[in-house]
């Protein structure tokens, strides 16, 4: 189950993600999800970022990480991982980034807004390899906070098994069980054997869907209060925000936007910003209208599955609530502390 004592030590993290912070049309939530391991210093210590295709193209993701960091003067270290999924085509995905139904007016809000410096990419990096060689040395120690689609993270399980041991555990977003319009998450529909693998390989999870992500709001007169902090960490996040609140303002027909990524690390910092349910949770990898989706039972209260191949895998603790104006009052707090 969730443990909810305040460490003695920070938590050692790495970042698995996918940021768009500064890209056109780009959620901006890993950025805010990396600010904040990174503000919360005495109880976080972020000791790795690896980038895998998602929610931006890998390279681009890259060079949105090491532009963050930069910005802020910290030295973590980057890694490039997987460019597509397990067995998922890339080509429907990069479509839906290419193609943004949104007027003129509103993908202008991002004039102006520096993109990522042209940080050079290393050739034949090897994210998974990275995280495989940084758990290893330190079991037990390191915990994966994997918010992107998790491509990366298969691979390193792929390499070594054990490593679903040797971590302090993982704490996924990504999975949609039941949110209406919502017929896919991407982090899961991207890669959905690897979100398969991941859910079964025995690790100690925790599942933060978009069911209780689409709960959170960040609200515009919050992040112009950040903005109010002049810190090099809320002027980064502040100015390549704010396009993407008119993005999807436009979209919701309602101001601010989720905070989808940072839920997974302010998991770690206030055990009351969420509640948790245990259940098992299995990814469908066949259905024409389901491929993707998450699903979760209690091996307990199963009362009809006639003909299902239930697989025997162990529970996880998936977050089921949160409290918003928790998570948002903890987001000002550890910015305001930078």
């Amino acid at each position: 189950m969730v443990q909810n004592q305040v460490p003695s030590r920070p938590h050692r993290l790495i970042i698995d993600c996918d940021p768009g912070n500064g890209i056109r049309g780009s959620d901006i939530d890993d950025g805010i999800a990396i600010a904040l391991a990174l503000a919360a210093k005495d109880q976080l210590s972020l000791e790795m970022v690896t980038v895998v295709a998602g929610n931006t193209a890998v390279d681009d993701g890259y060079r949105v990480a090491r532009t963050l960091l930069a910005a802020l003067g910290v030295a973590v270290p980057v890694h490039v991982g997987a460019a597509r999924g397990l067995m998922e085509s890339p080509e429907p995905w990069v479509s839906r980034r290419a193609r943004l139904d949104v007027p003129a007016e509103v993908m202008a809000a991002w004039d102006g807004v520096p993109a990522p410096d042209d940080h050079p990419v290393p050739v034949g990096d090897d994210a998974a390899g990275a995280i495989v060689r940084a758990v290893a040395a330190a079991p037990g120690e390191i915990t994966l906070v994997a918010v992107g689609p998790l491509t990366n993270v298969a691979h390193a399980l792929g390499r070594r098994p054990e490593l679903a041991h040797e971590l302090a555990g993982i704490v996924v977003m990504g999975g949609v069980f039941h949110v209406p319009g919502f017929l896919q998450e991407l982090n899961f529909a991207m890669d959905p054997e690897a979100a398969d693998v991941v859910m079964g390989s025995g690790a100690k999870i925790t599942l933060v869907p978009l069911d209780t992500t689409v709960r959170t709001r960040l609200l515009p007169e919050v992040l112009e209060g950040w903005a109010r902090m002049n810190s090099p960490l809320t002027d980064y996040l502040t100015v390549t925000a704010r396009p993407w609140m008119r993005l999807t303002a436009y979209r919701d027909g309602r101001p601010g936007c989720y905070l989808h990524d940072p839920l997974a690390v302010a998991h770690f910092l206030d055990p009351k910003v969420g509640s948790y349910q245990e259940m098992v949770v299995g990814v469908e990898l066949h259905g024409s209208l389901t491929r993707g989706r998450a699903v979760g039972w209690d091996p307990a209260r199963v009362h009809l599955a006639s003909g299902l191949r239930l697989p025997e895998r162990a529970p996880i603790d998936v977050m089921v609530d949160v409290d918003n104006d928790r998570l948002v009052q903890l987001l000002t707090d550890a910015f305001a502390s930078w």
